[in-house]
């Protein structure tokens, strides 16, 4: 005789997902509770620059939006769900709005930022602002 083993973490995500389709099967008006989606994102830093990579599948290019204030740097945007009139059969994707906003910790050279987006990742290049260089002064006679 086989016993099953038993997977408390399983068996709970199974009986969550029981009632959360019971609750949407027969209260039409009900709604999952909307999780906040956080995209995650790698920033890496080396002598010339900073560079900040957001993993944004399913985003739009149009609905993203990069900005700069003093040492911080904010990507915010939303990821729409597909065609509004369909029901979902199962939801593991979050949709909706997302905000991050990160510290720079440099100056860095706000016009000659640069951003891409190719195949769901959004990469930005923050130029740090160059050293100053230490400069002689000679004095004039009067």
């Amino acid at each position: 005789m086989v016993i099953p083993r038993f997977d408390l973490w399983r068996d709970i995500a199974d009986l969550q997902e029981r009632v959360m389709r019971l609750l949407e099967e027969n209260f039409p008006a009900y709604e999952r509770k909307r999780e906040v989606w956080i995209p995650p994102a790698d920033v890496v830093e080396n002598e010339k620059e900073i560079v900040v990579f957001f993993d944004l599948p399913g985003v739009d290019q149009k609905d993203v939006e990069i900005s700069i204030s003093g040492d911080q740097v904010t990507v915010k945007g939303e990821r729409k769900p597909p065609d509004g009139e369909a029901r979902f059969l199962r939801q593991e994707r979050i949709y909706g709005p997302f905000s991050r906003t990160f510290a720079l910790r440099v100056p860095v050279d706000v016009d000659r930022v640069t951003a891409t987006y190719r195949n769901g990742v959004l990469e930005v290049r923050l130029p740090k602002v160059e050293e100053q260089r230490a400069r002689r002064i000679v004095i004039q006679e009067s």
